[in-house]
């Protein structure tokens, strides 16, 4: 996810990186087996590498925060190193205010006991500095390496091809869209071709292809990245999110980068980003028949 595409930049511009991950998407029994393990990989490193100063969370929302708040507990309170806590996550502050007191406890203790919150935009500001004793406040877009122009040789007569990369959950819109291309497949066929790729609820997206009649419209193409995702970047006209909550979406500002033009929410930062008519089209989440216009 968005989380990983930017510590796969970090590592290939970071040297040495030192690296613990904290989470394996697979059963919830493998993940907790998964975690356990990454508690004892991070003790060693603290324990082998004294050299090491500060620890840099990287962390989301829900079981996100309870893992990172067990990891900052461990380099704080044990190893007394300093803590930068770099948030990912959409809607935060509204996922903050709808959960329990248990839940907001582990939110305080991770993020009042950092030396430094990083946000990937100011809009959080004014959030972080209410609710929370932060020493530190500082906005570090989400990076983005330069793309080498690739020509792709495209057929005169083609399909204009929109391309979803990300989580294939109901907050990502994706099943929004699958339902609108069912909806619009006559008028859409030879005309526009869709390709998804992402993991999570793929046999519910396949059966809605299979059953929406959409196998020659909708692709499903797996979890791609490296080589593969520059391709189906390289292939498309348009990206397409059309997502519910965001904080600074990494597949935006990779489609940017080899020049392709967004078709995405106006949530979180994709304002920045994003001018509508510019460098791509904005439309309020959920608004089908507006998404329908643009496609």
């Amino acid at each position: 996810g968005g989380i990983g595409a930017v510590l796969d930049i970090y590592s290939r511009n970071i040297a040495p990186f030192n690296f613990v991950s904290t989470m394996a998407y697979r059963n919830k029994f493998y993940e907790l087996f998964f975690f356990s393990g990454s508690v004892f990989r991070l003790l060693g490193k603290l324990i082998s590498n004294r050299k090491i100063r500060i620890v840099h969370i990287h962390g989301a929302k829900d079981g996100s925060i309870v893992r990172k708040s067990i990891m900052c507990f461990i380099a704080k309170k044990l190893f007394g190193k300093k803590v930068v806590f770099h948030s990912h996550a959409g809607a935060f502050d509204e996922f903050y205010m709808k959960r329990g007191r248990w839940y907001k406890a582990m939110c305080r203790f991770l993020i009042n006991n950092s030396e430094a919150v990083i946000l990937l935009s100011d809009r959080w500001n004014d959030f972080f500095k209410k609710n929370f004793r932060v020493k530190r406040l500082i906005v570090v877009p989400n990076p983005v390496e330069q793309r080498v122009p690739m020509v792709v040789k495209q057929p005169l007569q083609k399909e204009v091809v929109f391309l979803f990369l990300g989580k294939i959950v109901d907050h990502k819109g994706i099943f929004d869209l699958t339902r609108l291309v069912v909806e619009e497949k006559q008028a859409l066929r030879g005309r526009a071709r869709f390709l998804v790729g992402g993991n999570h609820q793929v046999e519910c997206l396949q059966a809605q292809i299979r059953d929406g009649g959409i196998e020659d419209l909708m692709q499903y193409i797996g979890w791609v990245k490296d080589e593969d995702k520059e391709r189906f970047f390289h292939q498309c006209d348009y990206f397409v999110l059309p997502t519910y909550h965001e904080a600074m979406p990494m597949t935006i500002l990779e489609s940017l980068s080899f020049g392709k033009p967004v078709i995405t929410t106006p949530v979180g930062s994709i304002p920045e980003v994003i001018v509508d008519g510019r460098n791509g089209y904005l439309f309020q989440p959920g608004d089908m028949e507006h998404l329908k216009k643009i496609i």
